[in-house]
């Protein structure tokens, strides 16, 4: 029965990994500015992936790093694996810990959603850091840590919705 399951994990994680390279390629709705791009939805298979395990989490989160570094730039398969700092965590909480109220969830995907944002501007701070200087950081601050908290909150609770209709908690 645990081969099974590992081998379904294994499946499902390739979907996702598959669907979140593809959605940063197609998806219509995207804001570009300086420091960062955010697409809608572009984190949702790593928040439905942190329902399912942690092994599934990190699998997407490995499987999307390798996924962008063959088509994005560096920085975006850097960011990629940034994911980590949120997703293994979150889903080892979420194997825990069920988020039925909303109470939980809005707590969850604020601690979860504060975690992505400093993960990537950590990085992309520290990808930068040789022109980096103080109305840079501000503009990171701003666009990427803050944008990074905005996007993450939104695509979370459409992957909420997502998992509520799979029945994944």
């Amino acid at each position: 029965m645990r081969r099974n399951n590992n081998v379904k994990h294994l499946a499902i994680s390739g979907l996702l990994t598959a669907v979140a390279i593809l959605i940063p390629m197609f998806m219509p709705i995207k804001l570009i500015l300086p420091a960062s791009t955010y697409t809608l939805a572009s984190h949702v298979p790593v928040f439905i992936a942190m329902f399912i395990s942690p092994q599934v989490a990190v699998m997407v989160a490995l499987g999307t790093t390798f996924g962008f570094a063959m088509t994005f730039p560096p920085i975006v398969a850097l960011r990629a694996l940034s994911h980590l700092i949120f997703a293994l965590p979150g889903a080892i909480y979420l194997k825990k810990h069920k988020i039925y109220t909303s109470k939980q969830r809005i707590i969850f995907s604020v601690l979860i959603s504060i975690l992505h944002a400093i993960g990537e501007f950590t990085l992309v701070a520290l990808v930068s850091m040789k022109g980096i200087n103080m109305s840079i950081l501000l503009q990171f601050a701003l666009f990427l840590g803050l944008g990074t908290f905005i996007h993450s909150m939104v695509d979370f609770f459409i992957a909420l919705m997502v998992s509520d209709t799979l029945k994944l908690q």
